[in-house]
């Protein structure tokens, strides 16, 4: 009975695939499906990772407190659809083991899909894949048509970058997560193009960001900075001429004034408790690390010279490693040798910093670079843990690897010698 559903629910999912690829009249199919099927695998082997490798996981965590929620439907619907829109902090349904707010509020998006698949986790996380794969497939298919040429940039960055499609698949909140950011990243380039945004867009923005910021609300905060920056400058740059010679000069103050702005929107972003929040978990993860898992700091403490002092580290650390040698395990040397790529597509990139650009272009350079540098430095400080890194950097390495992959020399030059082309 229970195979016999899963078969049905895994026809529906490539059912839902297919309608779309029709609708959205897909002209690349092979690159389309190849898509699919890696996201779809990869939340399979996140399951069967956790299962047979690893002892301590969430993703498995997860589904079964969903079930206890779940299991309280066949009791009292009614109690259970209250208790499903419920979005007060205090959660205290039978069978909670873990109280976060976070946490609780994953597990009950997961709770309609565990009563739907009966209980089968193999769905659940097809389902999850599904969307994440929905929404990468959207960015892709927007950024290919605003940057000329993007289209093997794009497919590595949202599409196949290895580390990114594993930790945002199946029954993780990072799959949800950069869903969401996906779908604000195409609102963004959309309202810097200057298109007209229609009714479902800005309808569609409000829970997205509700979802995103109860998941991972440090994503959306930065995100938001960024890109009303960027909109700003936008919004100044067609009633008056910009001058390039004071723009980075003039994107970090106006950066800085809305990050300050944007502190009030959350407690651990206040400015009387923000070292306070990051030293902490810092050495709440440095107690139970290995040191050969972790990043080492120069005497890292609760000072912004102390922040400052460490930061280059942060950044070439929470981009770069763990390298070869330092990851552990499968998923770490697996993370090595992707860091060494990226690496080396980040030094053949910067040639392209000399190439000119229009004021717009370099907008959404500095917003994307802003982003990127800000995210990974303030994870990078606060969660030294390599595993860990590895899995919260997914909120921004998409972007970065679009950043150096976007007509580099390096990756021109391979695919010229290989007679390799992505049609």
């Amino acid at each position: 009975m229970k195979i016999g559903i899963a078969i049905i629910h895994f026809a529906l999912i490539f059912y839902f695939v297919y309608v779309l690829e029709k609708r959205w009249r897909v002209t690349n199919k092979k690159l389309f499906w190849s898509a699919f099927l890696v996201r779809l695998i990869a939340g399979i082997t996140v399951g069967l990772i956790y299962t047979y490798y690893y002892s301590a996981n969430d993703t498995w965590l997860f589904f079964e407190e969903a079930g206890q929620f779940s299991t309280s439907a066949q009791m009292d619907f009614a109690s259970y659809l209250w208790a499903l829109v419920d979005v007060g902090e205090k959660q205290n349904w039978p069978g909670l083991i873990n109280h976060d707010w976070r946490t609780v509020f994953f597990i009950k998006i997961i709770s309609p899909f565990w009563l739907l698949s009966k209980g089968n986790y193999w769905v659940c996380a097809a389902y999850f894949s599904f969307f994440a794969f929905v929404f990468s497939w959207r960015l892709h298919q927007k950024v290919i048509a605003v940057f000329p040429g993007s289209l093997l940039a794009s497919a590595m960055a949202f599409l196949f970058l290895p580390s990114v499609i594993f930790w945002s698949s199946g029954l993780e909140k990072e799959s949800l997560s950069l869903c969401g950011v996906y779908f604000l990243a195409i609102l963004f380039i959309k309202l810097m193009k200057g298109e007209r945004l229609l009714t479902i867009y800005w309808v569609g923005a409000i829970p997205v960001c509700f979802l995103v910021w109860t998941l991972k609300y440090y994503w959306v905060a930065i995100f938001f900075i960024a890109t009303f920056a960027a909109l700003f400058f936008r919004f100044i740059n067609l009633r008056f001429s910009l001058s390039k010679n004071y723009l980075i000069a003039t994107w970090g103050f106006v950066f800085l004034g809305i990050g300050i702005l944007l502190t009030f929107t959350h407690p651990n972003f206040y400015l009387s408790r923000f070292l306070e929040v990051i030293v902490s978990n810092h050495n709440e993860f440095v107690a139970i690390s290995s040191p050969k898992n972790l990043i080492h700091y120069y005497h890292f403490n609760e000072s912004w010279l102390s922040v400052a002092v460490n930061s280059p580290w942060a950044l070439f650390s929470g981009l770069f490693r763990p390298l070869i040698g330092e990851g552990q395990g499968i998923l770490g040397l697996s993370a090595s040798v992707e860091n060494i790529f990226l690496f080396l597509f980040f030094i053949s990139s910067l040639r392209n910093l000399k190439k000119s650009r229009s004021i717009s272009n370099q907008i959404v350079l500095l917003s994307v670079i802003s982003y990127c540098v800000v995210m990974v430095v303030f994870l990078a400080l606060s969660t030294p843990n390599f595993g860990t890194l590895s899995r919260y950097r997914v909120g921004f390495l998409p972007f970065f690897v679009f950043l150096i992959t976007y007509r580099n020399v390096l990756i021109n030059w391979i695919t010229k010698k290989m007679g390799f082309t992505l049609v």
